[in-house]
């Protein structure tokens, strides 16, 4: 899956992705614009999944009408999201359009 890492995420979580087709905000040009604007350019650009850690895009956005799925994670230091990087590959490819996968280090 074709998927974009939110700018308040390290390019190092590619690395814990080798399954998806993975880039940061900055590198597809999509870095400093509003939520709403990311959403509907990720979609124009191909994108099936967007992986962040803001909670606030929940209320912000009504992601049930977008044609893109959304992964939520609580941290962006890779080595504390090494210990679930299965659980985050498995909900990238898991998720639909317009659903949220919350994806957290706690079993």
């Amino acid at each position: 899956m074709k998927v974009i890492l939110d700018e308040m995420l390290p390019i190092g979580l590619r690395e814990l992705l080798p399954a998806h087709d993975v880039v940061t905000a900055a590198y597809a040009g999509l870095a400093g614009i509003p939520n709403g604007e990311l959403i509907s350019r990720a979609i124009a650009a191909g994108f099936g999944a967007i992986v962040t850690l803001d909670l606030g895009i929940l209320h912000q956005q009504n992601l049930a009408a977008q044609d893109i799925g959304f992964v939520l994670i609580p941290d962006n230091d890779v080595d504390r999201i090494r210990p679930y990087s299965e659980r985050l590959e498995a909900a990238i490819s898991e998720v639909t359009p317009g659903s949220v996968v919350h994806v957290g280090g706690k079993d």
